[in-house]
């Protein structure tokens, strides 16, 4: 998936323990309406390495979400010139 975001804010470093506190969310998909997903994003995002984007992606399997500390949607991709997670203020 890509997203791609030019703002210049600021992204937060990449949260502790990230990958154990992810959880698939099987089966949600922005269903091609790519600019009504944008939307949904909220900031800060988390900022990615190019490696930590790719598992992410290999976690959420089918799905363009994840769950974050079991209550925060995310979604990950491009965005201010790197790689990024990008929670979403209205889940899918």
């Amino acid at each position: 998936m890509e997203i791609i975001m030019q703002t210049g804010s600021p992204m937060l470093e990449r949260p502790n323990k990230l990958f154990e506190r992810l959880q698939p969310l099987a089966n949600k998909h922005h269903k091609g309406d790519f600019k009504a997903f944008v939307a949904r994003l909220k900031r800060p995002y988390y900022r990615l390495s190019e490696e930590n984007c790719k598992t992410v992606e290999i976690l959420a399997g089918d799905s363009d979400v994840l769950v974050l500390d079991g209550k925060t949607q995310v979604t990950w991709g491009t965005a201010d010139g790197g790689f990024a997670l990008m929670p979403l203020h209205t889940p899918l």
